[in-house]
């Protein structure tokens, strides 16, 4: 019954030491992320790629001929 209360003890000891690094690394100052800053050198400056999803007719105006 020991092994049961220490295994419970440890586990939120675990879980508070989760919610404290994490609300710290929330509360910074910088807000990006390691692979923010290592993917900065790729960066070109230039927003996502847009996709034009419009469709084109082609498929009706080779039935209509």
């Amino acid at each position: 019954m020991e092994v049961f209360a220490v295994t419970i003890f440890v586990s939120l000891m675990f879980a508070v030491l989760f919610a404290a690094l994490f609300l710290a690394e929330r509360l910074q100052k910088r807000r990006g992320s390691l692979e923010q800053v290592a993917l900065l050198p790729l960066d070109d400056g230039a927003g996502p790629p847009t996709v034009n999803f419009t469709r084109t007719d082609s498929h009706d105006q080779h039935i209509r001929h």
